[in-house]
């Protein structure tokens, strides 16, 4: 008996040491790393963004420590944030809106630390990359590139004979300014008049829609931080002058809005984390990662709004759409 138990300890001795020696080597295959997010300030769509690029890295079972930092709108608070991520070397800087993604590549410069955007509706016009297709400075990201000729048609829908509309936006925002210019050309090949009006502070709006609804029967909110951060107030004001309105962000939907027909910035957040992982777990070089932009878009109506302003559901803009109460 005592010899039969020497041969069964000999046997299971290889066999538990290897069993030990292999989960070392997995705890130790498991690489950790540190990512620094960089938002410009709280409203839900760039909330959206951040949430979905966490929850697509704990999806993908990644070790991430994430540093979240939010800039409260302030790009001077933003280029503070993207220097700490420097100096406590990171291994990946997320920035969620034009000002900080510029704010971080000037932090990184010099560095080999990659940075990945999202919510960047211009990333060439910004000169954050060169070309959708050239990112080889170390940045690549996902763009919040709004469909405009769709957003704009879908007021025709709405209202067949409907000649001018309306957009509020903040004229220290580079993305905004070039969206305007865009609206304006498109809209003139549909038959519209775009009347657009800037701001400085959120404090502008109230006036800003009052003098544009005394132009306007619509009102195209464009994918504007400084609108977006007040989305709420602006669906309020626009419902009490009986615009039409129409987001080029979905999510704006439930905050008043009445349709949209545009990205999902949690799905955009998503995207983004696959990049990272990318980058920081299959080890591929930012040059081979162009930016990306996103093919499916939500489509959402607002049943209370479409209600206050007289609409029905059979109205041919609706087709297709998502309707939110």
């Amino acid at each position: 008996m005592k010899l039969k138990k020497l041969i069964v300890t000999l046997i299971l001795i290889p066999m538990i040491l290897s069993g030990c020696a292999q989960g070392a080597a997995d705890t130790s295959d498991t690489e950790k790393f540190v990512i620094g997010i960089s938002q410009l300030a709280d409203h839900p769509a760039l909330d959206d963004s951040k949430q979905g690029f966490i929850d697509e890295l704990k999806n993908q079972a990644i070790n991430v420590e994430f540093l979240d930092q939010n800039a409260q709108g302030d790009t001077n608070n933003a280029l503070m944030i993207a220097q700490k991520f420097v100096r406590d070397d990171v291994d990946l800087i997320f920035a969620i809106a034009t000002a900080t993604a510029q704010a971080a590549k000037q932090a990184i410069n010099g560095t080999d630390i990659p940075l990945v955007f999202t919510a960047v509706a211009e990333p060439v016009f910004s000169q954050l990359v060169t070309d959708f297709n050239v990112t080889d400075n170390n940045i690549t990201g996902t763009s919040n590139a709004a469909p405009i000729k769709e957003n704009l048609e879908l007021f025709k829908e709405l209202k067949e004979d409907i000649k001018t509309i309306g957009i509020i936006y903040n004229i220290g925002e580079s993305n905004s300014e070039i969206q305007v210019n865009k609206s304006k050309e498109i809209a003139e090949g549909i038959g519209l008049q775009i009347e657009a009006l800037g701001i400085a502070s959120v404090n502008d709006i109230p006036q800003a829609i009052d003098t544009i609804s005394k132009k306007a029967e619509g009102l195209y909110i464009v994918t504007d931080n400084m609108v977006a951060s007040s989305i709420s107030l602006v669906a309020t004001l626009s419902q009490e002058k009986d615009l039409l309105t129409v987001a080029a962000d979905a999510s704006q939907v439930k905050e008043g809005i009445l349709l949209s027909r545009g990205i999902s910035y949690y799905e955009l957040g998503r995207e983004s984390a696959i990049m990272a992982k990318q980058i920081l777990v299959d080890k591929k070089d930012i040059s081979e990662i162009p930016v990306r932009t996103l093919d499916n878009l939500d489509k959402k109506v607002n049943v209370k709004a479409m209600e206050a302003l007289g609409l029905t559901k059979d109205n041919k803009a609706f087709e297709g759409a998502e309707f939110i109460d």
